[in-house]
């Protein structure tokens, strides 16, 4: 049976209502919400899991790294799955996954008997359900409200993503402190089970239609030749490989929150609530946002603010000056993702959505290399040197990509603008 379509409108020209308009996407967008504030919780009961159990810089980059680089090789794969198959299975088997291996952890901090390299172990095989579920749940968007809403339906989805950035901290603080890892780790599993449900209900399955039989290998190539020819797309996935130092951010948080500011895990919650809150507001913001026009600009822009507040994170004098310094982080975060995952899967074919997306996933996965080399940095010259070095390189990479391809960066617009022009 064939999918259920949305129908294509004309742009309503905005307005964070017009994607709840298509039918089922109320659905997708709390089941997000709830896989968002599950994995938020998994994720924060971990890493502090971690500095209980070290004090090395090292190995909480170590985790990290081991689950970024299996993201990072198994995402050109899910980007051809994505093409091939139903994405909200692909979705549903990738959060059952991880559902299971939340259950292990589970086990293993109920049994006392958790170690470094238990954490891990299952922190790769997160990875591998990552790579599912990112490339699949992306495009699945645009099945589900069509390419008129697109940008729309990707923003208000991102404000989900937001709450959940928001909530899933500062949750996270309070569960850690009150019912300790052990019951955040089993709230988070709680959420996990709901998301699974919810997206079950949805009858679209989002498969792509295929006019010719091709193998998934042959089909890997071509994603690589696309690229390898569209120049303003390889320029597009090289200022977002700069978050192997960008997302150096994402393990230095916690060492900045225990060692640096020295708030403990309430305090820990608060700054990646700030930071959710940043989501959130960039993802209202770009709802009412005129169509993006120019992707492959908007996201080298982006990414350079984002790398910018890495760099002004090191400073760290107070708390509130972090706070806010996380909630521009999160905004221009936020700027980056609507700006690539609406803008680019316009700029692109629709056969090759998922390959394309799939291999942004892959240099975006390159942050975990960052955060062991951050790490081992940190160990030799201190956090906030390190940190601050981090910051630094990709400002000045991407401002001379700005400088020197700009031209390039500009052509890149909406197949739909492009045919027109």
């Amino acid at each position: 049976m064939a999918d259920p379509t949305p129908r294509e409108e004309p742009d309503p020209g905005g307005g964070s209502g017009s994607a709840f308009r298509q039918p089922h996407f109320t659905q997708y967008w709390i089941s997000n919400i709830l896989q968002g504030l599950a994995a938020g919780l998994q994720m924060l009961a971990s890493q502090w899991l971690i500095t209980s159990l070290t004090t090395s810089r090292t190995l909480l980059g170590l985790v990290g790294f081991v689950q970024g680089i299996i993201v990072a090789f198994s995402s050109p794969l899910a980007g051809v799955a994505a093409d091939r198959f139903a994405k909200r299975d692909l979705m549903l088997a990738g959060r059952l996954g991880a559902l299971l291996v939340l259950g292990i952890l589970i086990a293993l901090v109920a049994a006392d008997v958790i170690r470094m390299w238990h954490i891990i172990v299952t922190a790769a095989l997160l990875g591998f359900m990552i790579s599912m579920i990112q490339p699949a749940s992306q495009t699945y968007v645009f099945d589900i409200v069509g390419r008129t809403r697109l940008q729309n339906a990707v923003a208000v989805n991102a404000a989900g993503a937001g709450i959940a950035q928001l909530g899933g901290p500062a949750l996270a603080g309070v569960l850690i402190a009150t019912i300790g890892i052990l019951g955040t780790y089993i709230s988070g599993a709680g959420g996990e089970i709901l998301s699974i449900a919810l997206l079950a209900t949805i009858p679209i399955r989002g498969k792509s239609e295929r006019t010719q039989k091709t193998s998934a290998w042959s089909d890997l190539r071509e994603g690589f030749r696309y690229v390898a020819r569209e120049r303003a797309v390889f320029l597009v996935l090289v200022a977002c490989s700069m978050a192997i130092f960008n997302g150096a951010l994402f393990s230095m948080r916690t060492i900045f929150a225990r060692f640096v500011l020295k708030v403990g895990s309430r305090g820990f919650g608060v700054m990646g609530a700030a930071a959710g809150a940043g989501t959130m507001t960039g993802a209202v913001i770009a709802s009412f946002m005129p169509r993006i026009t120019r992707p492959g600009t908007a996201i080298v822009v982006a990414m350079l603010l984002f790398g910018t507040t890495v760099f002004l994170y090191s400073f760290a004098f107070s708390f509130t000056y972090i706070l806010v310094i996380e909630f521009l982080n999160g905004l221009s975060g936020q700027m980056w993702s609507v700006a690539t995952f609406a803008g680019l899967q316009m700029a692109v074919p629709e056969a090759m959505r998922g390959r394309v997306i799939s291999l942004v996933w892959m240099v975006i996965q390159l942050a975990p290399i960052g955060n062991l080399l951050v790490g081992a940095l940190a160990d030799a010259v201190g956090d906030q040197l390190a940190l601050g070095i981090f910051g630094a390189i990709p400002m000045v990479i991407l401002s001379l990509l700005l400088l020197f391809g700009w031209k390039t960066l500009w052509s890149l617009q909406p197949l739909d603008e492009a045919t027109a022009s």
